[in-house]
């Protein structure tokens, strides 16, 4: 699948689960929970223990039929060896022009993040199809997210950090094309094991939301 194919996919799904996870077999469990519950798109940390063989094993599992990806990618290796485990696509924490070009070398899509409104844009300007918004909700959250599109109107936003399920549809009102959610699915736990059944309830509560078409 090419990146601009794999673009397309984001804008069609519109919704990113991001795990949460204390180890590598928790992470593999639970995203089988978020696809079985209908998510497409799945983002694995590169904070998470053994994320690399997270995205190996989902792949190898889903193949095309789940969109995968390392988050909050911080260089040029890492990238590399989300490569190697089949990763699809990689978002990150800030600009990182080096990062992005060596993504768009391997023909893997990128989504440079930025939170001002001269952040965006300057990423927009240098060819950027999804600026992704981080954290979001540090900066104020959906009304936030909305003076920013108002500003940018041309720009397609991916709404990240911080995103309560509650306010998922906040964010698409105010006009982001696509928002991941990964602390809304995944609330602190003290043993660091999910409930999966309540997991899955909040996936297909994330699926609910109503989502207005793409501008």
């Amino acid at each position: 699948m090419s990146a601009d194919d794999l673009l397309q996919r984001f804008f069609t799904r519109r919704l990113i689960a991001s795990l949460r996870s204390a180890s590598a077999e928790i992470a593999v469990q639970s995203a089988r929970i978020l696809i079985e519950s209908g998510i497409r798109i799945i983002e694995v940390p590169h904070a998470t223990p053994g994320a690399m063989r997270v995205i190996g094993d989902i792949r190898h599992q889903f193949g095309d039929d789940v969109a995968i990806g390392i988050g909050d990618a911080p260089t040029i290796e890492a990238v590399d060896r989300a490569i190697k485990a089949n990763a699809q696509f990689a978002t990150l924490a800030y600009d990182n022009a080096r990062v992005v070009d060596f993504c768009r070398k391997r023909h893997l899509l990128a989504i440079p993040a930025g939170a001002t409104p001269r952040e965006v844009a300057l990423l927009a300007e240098r060819g950027a199809s999804l600026v992704r918004v981080f954290p979001v909700a540090a900066f104020g959250g959906a009304v936030y997210l909305g003076h920013l599109r108002r500003a940018l109107p041309n720009v397609h936003l991916l709404a990240a950090g911080g995103i309560n399920l509650a306010d998922v549809a906040d964010y698409f009102r105010a006009g982001a094309s696509v928002v991941a959610v990964g602390s809304g699915l995944f609330p602190s736990l003290a043993d660091g094991r999910p409930d999966f059944a309540a997991l899955a309830d909040r996936a297909r509560q994330l699926l609910a939301t109503p989502i207005p078409p793409l501008a």
